[in-house]
C-alpha cells in the first residue's frame, strides 16, 4: 500500500504543477499553428467507464505529441447534460422521497434538478484528472450553460427561417417508462420467442374468412384496414371486399399493396396505422384512420373496451381468450424475433402517434455527402457505413415530453391559439426569452411557452461550434475550428458524428473536424458490453488505484487500434497493468543505474555531448534510437497508439536496458554520454503515453526547461 500512496502523491504532485503552470491552456492570440482536440462530453449521469478511459487515454498522448512538436493545442472538456438518462436518474431519487414531477411542478423541479446537477457535477469532475488529461480546464462546457444555450436557438431559430422545421402528428418510437419520444438509433433489440396467432377475419356478408399472423393480438382493436401483397393466389379475390374485426366488429377493407412481405405468415397483414411504422405508411396511403389501443403509459386505451388500463401483456392474454372463445384463431405458431427496447431503460418501446417536431433532414444530408472526402475517417470503411445511412435518412424528431434540456423556444398566445398550433401565419413567436411583445390579434401578451425540450442530441450536434462560442464569430472559432481530431465509440456514429458533420456543414460550410477516429469497443471476453446489469464491468478507478496512471493507459492503448472492438476482463487488465507496472519500475531502476550509480570518476561531471560514435555498441543503440524516433512519431501521427508504445516497449526494455545498459558496464565512463542521452530522448518519446513518471525521471536527469511537456519533439 505505501507504493500505492507514493505512487497517487507523484501523481497528484505533478498534475498540480502542470495545470498551476499554464501548461494546459491554449493560446488563440499565439502565433503558434494549432492543434485542437475535442472530448466527446460525458453524460453527467455516472462516472467513467473503461471505453471513456481509453478514449481520454487517447486525446491525451496526441495532445501531448503535439504540444511537444511546437503546436498551440487545445483539448476542450465537457460534459454533456443527458437529458432522458438524468431525468430518469433524478426521478428515481424523488420517488423514494414520495415525490414526483407532477407533484413539484416545473419549477421545484428544475430546482432540483440543477441541485442534484451540481453534487454530481463536483464528484463526477474530481475524477477526470485521474488520467493526467492535460485538458484546458479553464474552456470546459456544460450543454445547459448560456454559450450553448444561445447556440442552440441560433440552430432553432435558422431551421425554422428555412422551413426545415415542423411540427405534427407523425408515427414515432415511443418508451412508456422515460415518457418520451426516442430516436431509432436509440433502441437496441432483444431477441424473443413469442407466439405468432393465427386471426380469422370473416369477409362480411359471407362465411369465408381472411387468416392474418400477428404477434399483438392486443391491438387488434386499433386496426383499420388489410392489406395483401399483390396478386396473392387465396387472397386476390377479396380485394374491395370488407371484412369484419372479430373484437369490436368494425368493417375493415382489404387492399393490395407491395410492402406487405410475401413470406410472412399468410401474406395478409392487418393494418394499425396508430402501432406500426410500416402500417402507418400503408394507411395513409390509403386513406385509413389512425386508432390507439396502446396509450403512453403503456396501457390499453377506452378504444379496448373492458381491457381499458391492462398492462400490454396482460391484454394480450385476454384478447387471445377473447379470440378463442369466439373461435377466430386458426392455429398459433412459436416465433423468434427482434424487439426494440429503449438503450436506457430496456424498456420495450412502443410505436405511437404523436405530435412532434421535426427537422427536414434531406437538405443537410446531401450537402454532408458532398463534402465526406475531406474527413480522413478511422477506419476508412466509416466513410461509406455514414454515407449509407445519409442516404436513406429520414426527419429528426426533436422534442422529447421531459424538463431536463433545452426548452423549445417557441411561445403561444394561449387566447388566440389554445391548440398551439404551428406556422407564419399562426399567433406564435420564436424566443428565447419570454416575449416583451403583444399578439398581433388579441393585442395583449398571454404568451405559454412549449411544454417541451429539444433532444439532447440537437445541442451535442452543435458541439463542435458551440464550444468555441458560434453563432458569434470569436477568435477561438476561426483558430480552432474545424477541429483536428475528434474520436467516439462507434456505437454513436449516427446519433452524433453523422449529426455533427450535417450541423458543421449546414451553419459553418465546413466540415467539423479533420480527423474522426473511431476506437473499438471494450467487451467481456463473451463479447458482451460491459454493464452493471451483466455486472461484468471494470471500474478504470479501480485499475488506477492498483497499477497507477501510467500503467492503466499503457494497457489500454493496445486496445486503441481504430474499430476494432477488443475483449477483456479484469484479470487480463490486472495482468497487462501489472505488466506496465513493472515497465515503469524498469524505468526507475535504469535511471538509479544511469545517474545514482554513476562511477565515483564522472559522479560530479554533467555527460558531454554525443560526440562522433567510434564504439559499434554506441553506433547500434544510436542507430535503433532514431528508428524509434522514426516509428513512434510515424504512428502519432496516423493514429497507431498501439504501434508506437510496442515499439518504445521493445526499445526501453529490450534493446536499451538489456543489451546496450549491459554492455556498457565494462565502459561506464565512455558511455555515459550516451546513456543519458539515449535515456532522456526515451522519456520524451514515452511522455505521451506514460505522462507522470516520465516527468518524474526527466526532472532529475540533466535537462533545459521547465517540463518535460515543453521540450521538443525528438528527431531522429
Amino acid at each position: 500500500m505505501d507504493k500505492v500512496y507514493k505512487q497517487q502523491a507523484v501523481e497528484e504532485k505533478w498534475y498540480k504543477f502542470w495545470e498551476e503552470s499554464g501548461f494546459f491552456k491554449a493560446d488563440p492570440d499565439s502565433d503558434k499553428k494549432p492543434y485542437s482536440l475535442l472530448m466527446p462530453p460525458p453524460n453527467l449521469t455516472g462516472e467513467l467507464h473503461l471505453g471513456q478511459a481509453m478514449q481520454h487515454a487517447i486525446l491525451d498522448a496526441i495532445a501531448r505529441f503535439k504540444r511537444m512538436q511546437g503546436f498551440d493545442v487545445l483539448l476542450l472538456p465537457g460534459v454533456d447534460h443527458a437529458g432522458i438518462q438524468f431525468e430518469g436518474t433524478l426521478n428515481k431519487i424523488l420517488s423514494k422521497e414520495g415525490l414526483t414531477k407532477g407533484k413539484l411542478g416545473r419549477e421545484k423541479w428544475l430546482e432540483r434538478a440543477w441541485k442534484y446537477k451540481e453534487e454530481v457535477y463536483q464528484s463526477f469532475h474530481k475524477t477526470w484528472t485521474a488520467f493526467g488529461l492535460s485538458a484546458d480546464w479553464s474552456r470546459e462546457v456544460f450543454t445547459l450553460e448560456p454559450k450553448v444555450r444561445k447556440a442552440v436557438f441560433e440552430e432553432f431559430k435558422k431551421f425554422w427561417e428555412e422551413e426545415l422545421l415542423y411540427k405534427g402528428a407523425y408515427i414515432i418510437q415511443w418508451c412508456p417508462k422515460c415518457g418520451t419520444a426516442i430516436e431509432d438509433l436509440e433502441m437496441e433489440y432483444q431477441e424473443r420467442k413469442e407466439k405468432l396467432f393465427f386471426v380469422r377475419y370473416q369477409i362480411k356478408n359471407t362465411n369465408d374468412f381472411i387468416a392474418i399472423a400477428t404477434g399483438r393480438p392486443e391491438t387488434i382493436y386499433a386496426d383499420t384496414g388489410i392489406a395483401v401483397y399483390l396478386n396473392h393466389p387465396k387472397f386476390a379475390k377479396l380485394i374491395s371486399k370488407n371484412a369484419i374485426n372479430p373484437l369490436n366488429g368494425n368493417e375493415l377493407p382489404i387492399f393490395e399493396d407491395k410492402r406487405v412481405d410475401k413470406k410472412f405468415g399468410t401474406g395478409a397483414l392487418k393494418i394499425t396505422p396508430g402501432h406500426d411504422p410500416l402500417d402507418f405508411e400503408i394507411g395513409k396511403d390509403h386513406h385509413l384512420p389512425t386508432l390507439h389501443a396502446v396509450d403512453k403509459t403503456g396501457r390499453m386505451t377506452e378504444l379496448t373496451q373492458d381491457l381499458v388500463g391492462l398492462k400490454i401483456e396482460e391484454a394480450r392474454q385476454k384478447s387471445v381468450e377473447k379470440l378463442e372463445q369466439l373461435g377466430a384463431i386458426e392455429k398459433t405458431e412459436d416465433y423468434i424475433h427482434s424487439v426494440p427496447v429503449c438503450e436506457r431503460c430496456k424498456t420495450t418501446v412502443e410505436p405511437l402517434i404523436s405530435e412532434e417536431w421535426f427537422v427536414k433532414m434531406k437538405p443537410l444530408a446531401e450537402k454532408a455527402l458532398k463534402n465526406m472526402d475531406k474527413i480522413n475517417f478511422l477506419p476508412k470503411n466509416y466513410k461509406k457505413i455514414l454515407s449509407d445511412w445519409l442516404k436513406e435518412i429520414h426527419d429528426w424528431s426533436i422534442s422529447r415530453s421531459l424538463w431536463w434540456g433545452h426548452r423549445i423556444p417557441v411561445w403561444y398566445c394561449q387566447k388566440c391559439n389554445p391548440n398551439h398550433l404551428v406556422g407564419k401565419d399562426k399567433d406564435m413567436v420564436i424566443s428565447i426569452e419570454q416575449p416583451d411583445k403583444n399578439c398581433q390579434t388579441c393585442g395583449q401578451k398571454h404568451w405559454v411557452q412549449d411544454e417541451q425540450v429539444l433532444d439532447t442530441w440537437f445541442s451535442s450536434g452543435l458541439w463542435p461550434m458551440a464550444t468555441l462560442g458560434w453563432s458569434d464569430n470569436t477568435q477561438e472559432l476561426k483558430k480552432y475550428y474545424p477541429w483536428d481530431f475528434e474520436t467516439s465509440a462507434p456505437e454513436i456514429k449516427f446519433l452524433w458524428i453523422a449529426r455533427m458533420i450535417m450541423l458543421g456543414l449546414w451553419f459553418k460550410d465546413e466540415i467539423p473536424f479533420k480527423n474522426m477516429f473511431f476506437h473499438g469497443m471494450l467487451r467481456d471476453l463473451q463479447g458482451r458490453k460491459f454493464s452493471k446489469s451483466l455486472g461484468n464491468g471494470i471500474s478504470p478507478y479501480d485499475l488506477v488505484e492498483k497499477w497507477g496512471v501510467d500503467a492503466t493507459r499503457m494497457a489500454l492503448y493496445g486496445y486503441s487500434i481504430p474499430g476494432r472492438d477488443g475483449r477483456t476482463s479484469r484479470q487480463l487488465m490486472d495482468e497487462r497493468c501489472k505488466n506496465f507496472r513493472n515497465f515503469g519500475t524498469k524505468l526507475k531502476n535504469i535511471y538509479r543505474f544511469i545517474i545514482e550509480l554513476k562511477p565515483q570518476a564522472i559522479k560530479n561531471k554533467h555527460a558531454t555531448a554525443v560526440g562522433n560514435l567510434k564504439n559499434t555498441d554506441d553506433k547500434k543503440i544510436m542507430e535503433e534510437l532514431n528508428k524509434t524516433i522514426q516509428s513512434v512519431t510515424k504512428n502519432l501521427e496516423g493514429f497507431k497508439l498501439h504501434l508506437a508504445t510496442d515499439a518504445l516497449y521493445e526499445f526501453i526494455w529490450h534493446k536499451f536496458a538489456d543489451v546496450y545498459i549491459e554492455k556498457s558496464k565494462a565502459r561506464r565512463a565512455e558511455a555515459q554520454p550516451i546513456l543519458e542521452y539515449v535515456f532522456r530522448i526515451s522519456l520524451e518519446l514515452l511522455h505521451p503515453f506514460m505522462p507522470f513518471i516520465t516527468e518524474e525521471l526527466w526532472q532529475k536527469l540533466p535537462h533545459k526547461g521547465k517540463s518535460i511537456m515543453l521540450t521538443k519533439w525528438p528527431r531522429a
